[in-house]
């Protein structure tokens, strides 16, 4: 959920959906709570970071 915020310009409503008719504010806390491991383990940021180049390096 978070990489679809952050690589799309889908809604929190469409992202949702395509995680299995999620709610939106479902996907408020997966983005929040992924931000916050980001922002306090760097071995987290470095692995979400190297999943992130992976999928821009396949859409490109």
């Amino acid at each position: 959920m978070y990489l679809s915020k952050m690589m799309t310009n889908s809604t929190l409503k469409m992202i949702g959906l395509h995680f299995g008719g999620r709610d939106h504010s479902t996907v408020i806390h997966a983005v929040t709570e992924i931000e916050n491991q980001i922002n306090t383990n760097s071995r987290f940021k470095d692995q979400v970071d190297e999943i992130k180049n992976k999928v821009e390096l396949l859409c490109s």
